[in-house]
């Protein structure tokens, strides 16, 4: 009986202990370069905690702020973040960036340059204080144009690869169709010229299918209002969901609506917009179509800033 009370605590311990390891900050075993194609894939930042062995806050850091787990899901959904030892992996960084105090936080753009440096011992609350100046100022810094400002990728213009889960949790990875691909955005399931015309593009099944081409939908909304898109239209091609719009940024077709649009929207849709999306910014994309060659090079687009007004099939057609 006393063994089998051991063997319980010790497997509580063990529960306990891998509990707590998923919670905080997630670092990964990445290297700057793949930190950086990452981030880019995820329209993420990166944060590098630049620490040494000897550094007594960089442990308590460690030990105290990083496994926080309203810090963790703060920084696991907005960066992507690495744990570098200065003395060794580091040392080029250390010297790039000119280190002499420990730890040292770089806060570091798609790029790799310097958006915001920080070093010292913080607690959870005013690391988080830290977290959320930095990604204000990236938001500052990149401002989401307005209706009349956006203007969209233009043809002979190549679109770097993305990544996105569909709605039969399969991921999409634009590199790897070797076709040519027609991409359409679209506002969400709340829009009625949306899903009349994502019902229609059903017509176009059989002309894509001859013509070695695929068809993948590109909506804002987090999957259970994709899953509305798909009752309400029966579509069976590709819904992708643009999470944190990082496509419609590679695309140029992310707007910010007016202040009385976004109000008119709101009280009218309620929660249908205000929580379909990755944030509560309000922002949505043109609903523009783009035709892709085997090389991720825009060769036709159509781009209406109208909702009202989307590519005619015929128009796709002929250009396959």
């Amino acid at each position: 009986m006393f063994t089998k009370i051991i063997y319980t605590f010790f497997f509580l311990v063990a529960i306990s202990f891998n509990a707590q390891s998923k919670t905080g900050i997630q670092f990964q075993t990445k290297n700057l370069e793949e930190a950086k194609k990452l981030a880019q894939q995820e329209n993420k930042l990166i944060f590098i905690d630049l620490y040494t062995t000897w550094c007594g806050p960089c442990k308590l850091m460690k030990k105290n702020t990083f496994p926080n787990p309203e810090l963790g899901e703060f920084f696991n959904k907005n960066f992507i973040s690495l744990y570098i030892d200065a003395e060794k992996e580091g040392t080029e960084l250390a010297k790039k960036f000119k280190i002499v105090n420990y730890p040292s936080f770089l806060f570091l753009d798609q790029n790799g340059e310097l958006v915001q440096y920080e070093y010292g011992y913080y607690n959870a609350a005013q690391f988080l204080n830290i977290g959320q100046s930095v990604i204000e100022k990236r938001n500052s810094d990149k401002k989401t144009p307005t209706i009349s400002e956006v203007k969209g990728k233009m043809v002979g213009e190549t679109i770097p690869n993305f990544t996105a889960k569909d709605q039969f949790e399969k991921t999409f990875s634009l590199s790897q169709e070797k076709k040519k691909t027609v991409v359409v955005f679209i506002r969400g399931q709340w829009c009625p010229y949306c899903n009349k015309y994502v019902e229609s593009l059903q017509n176009l099944a059989p002309e894509l299918q001859s013509k070695n081409t695929r068809l993948v939908i590109i909506s804002p909304e987090k999957p259970e209002f994709i899953a509305k898109t798909i009752s309400k239209t029966k579509t069976a091609y590709s819904v992708l969901y643009d999470e944190n719009y990082k496509i419609a940024e590679l695309f140029d077709v992310l707007y910010t609506p007016e202040k009385k649009t976004l109000d008119f929207y709101e009280n009218r849709l309620g929660d249908d917009f205000k929580k379909s999306r990755s944030d509560d910014s309000g922002r949505l994309p043109v609903s523009a179509t783009y035709i892709l060659d085997e090389n991720q090079k825009i060769i036709w687009r159509h781009f209406n800033p109208d909702y009202k007004e989307r590519a005619s099939l015929e128009d796709i057609v002929k250009q396959l």
